[in-house]
């Protein structure tokens, strides 16, 4: 991008000087405060026609994009249209195709700026393109053939020169664009990290609540079962010791009624012997 940028300086130089060197009063036929006409005659087939035709793709690139207002009228609420390319016009004269306009602002706002850039840095060599097609014409007016195909290669020059500067204000504006896209992705991965990570952490003080509930729950079940269990054991010595002085007053009542048998046996013993034979 460097090296281009020089190639273009060095060779606007070199335009800027070749056409001092031809801007005799015959070959340019104008005056040297004249500026260039809005509408340049169609020139004859060779440089000159050339450089009208890459002029007309130029043109027509920078206005293909309309202004900020219009925009914004068409979209209703301030949105790019579409997909958020903007096109930017046909084709170069052998030279591919000549990207007007890059890419417009896909993030949805209408701000114009490519355009606007584009006719600033195009400005300068599309004037200077179209004044030397005015002076190759005011020469061939003039009789001066010779210079006037010399300042036709002139126009032409500069046109190529208007179309490679249009071509890397479109790739400036492209990269741009990546470059905004590319922050707003890694801000948007940012804060899906940090979410994450607050999501780890909130599960993982999740899991030790949990942990700590469950501990809970498992003590108080081993309580529970514990005071069951001494209540069962407490409710059977309660029932031993009631079952004890029965046993033990069982066993007497039965030896008295033993006894109480054997008495009345013998007392009834004595009767029953005065009433045999």
């Amino acid at each position: 991008m460097l090296c281009d940028a020089r190639r273009r300086r060095s060779s606007q130089a070199l335009l800027l000087a070749l056409a001092a060197s031809l801007g005799s009063g015959e070959a340019l036929a104008h005056g040297e405060g004249e500026r260039p006409l809005a509408t340049v005659p169609a020139p004859p087939p060779g440089d000159g026609a050339k450089a009208a035709q890459i002029l007309r793709e130029i043109e027509g690139s920078v206005a293909t994009a309309p202004p900020p207002a219009a925009r914004d009228e068409a979209d209703g609420g301030g949105k790019a249209d579409g997909g958020g390319k903007a096109d930017g016009g046909g084709k170069a004269d052998g030279g591919g195709k000549a990207d007007g306009g890059g890419k417009a602002d896909g993030g949805g706002k209408a701000d114009g700026g490519p355009a606007r850039n584009a006719a600033k840095v195009v400005a300068e060599p599309v004037a200077q393109a179209k004044r030397a097609l005015q002076r190759a014409h005011g020469a061939r007016a003039a009789g001066d053939a010779t210079n006037a195909r010399r300042l036709d290669a002139v126009a032409l020059e500069w046109a190529e020169t208007a179309r490679a500067v249009l071509r890397a204000a479109a790739v400036e504006a492209a990269a741009a664009e990546a470059a905004k896209q590319a922050r707003e992705v890694e801000t948007k991965l940012e804060r899906a990290r940090a979410l994450l990570e607050e999501t780890q952490a909130r599960r993982g003080r999740a899991a030790a609540e949990l942990e700590r509930i469950e501990a809970e729950a498992r003590e108080a079940t081993r309580a529970a079962t514990n005071v069951e269990a001494q209540r069962i054991e407490a409710g059977k010595k309660a029932a031993a010791r009631g079952a004890a002085p029965r046993a033990e007053r069982a066993p007497a009542a039965q030896g008295a009624g033993a006894k109480g048998s054997r008495d009345a046996g013998k007392a009834a013993a004595p009767a029953g012997k005065e009433g045999t034979p």
